[in-house]
């Protein structure tokens, strides 16, 4: 009898296990939320490098996001600092939030890789959509060329310029492209619902 009542009880969680559609709704609603939550975590990433230099910050803005007042031009958030007195600070302070994305990329792919996975959807959902806005923020730098962008200061910091940037830009969509793949497996274990690598760990003795 104690047997049979632990069946039904497993066999409710079972069920209770958000279909795909379900899913998609609430990574959808999720969205939001990981936009700022990103875009603080790459201006805070600016100005925690900054401190790190010995640099100031002057201006730390999340949302909403607008026209920076000094570039002039639209932005999802910016990060004003003073006192980067070498090129090594500079590098520092604009690599820093690619650096960012690409160690926690790395730590979703130990668990999107390994059966550290979590078994619940709702968990694989929110590290999933996390890690697609991680992605985002790296992976927008390929195609963006204006002289404010990141990337391209940092290749000019290096002087990197003109046709010498084609292997570098090529580098970088590599990295884009197996990071991005690192997120795609991420989906491919979420939307699985015979999931090979999801080991059961709770031991039941009777």
């Amino acid at each position: 009898m104690k047997a049979l009542v632990v069946l039904v009880v497993l066999a409710g969680a079972a069920a209770a296990q958000p279909d795909n559609t379900r899913l998609v709704e609430v990574g959808l609603a999720m969205a939001p939320v990981d936009y700022l939550a990103g875009v603080a975590l790459h201006e805070g990433s600016h100005a925690l490098a900054a401190k790190l230099v010995g640099a100031d910050v002057d201006s730390l803005h999340v949302f909403p996001p607008g026209i920076d007042p000094n570039a002039k031009v639209f932005r999802f958030g910016w990060t004003y600092v003073h006192g980067l007195h070498t090129k090594a600070d500079r590098i520092t302070f604009l690599i820093a939030p690619k650096v960012t994305d690409t160690l926690l990329l790395g730590g979703f792919a130990a668990l999107v890789f390994t059966s550290a996975w979590p078994s619940n959807k709702y968990g694989q959902l929110a590290l999933t959509v996390a890690a697609t806005g991680l992605w985002v923020d790296f992976a927008k730098d390929v195609v963006l060329f204006s002289p404010q962008n990141d990337v391209s200061k940092i290749l000019n910091l290096w002087c990197i310029t003109g046709w010498r940037q084609i292997p570098a830009r090529i580098l970088y969509g590599a990295m884009d492209v197996g990071l991005g793949y690192i997120v795609l497996r991420g989906y491919e274990r979420l939307f699985d619902r015979n999931d090979p690598m999801i080991l059961p760990i709770t031991r039941l003795t009777f």
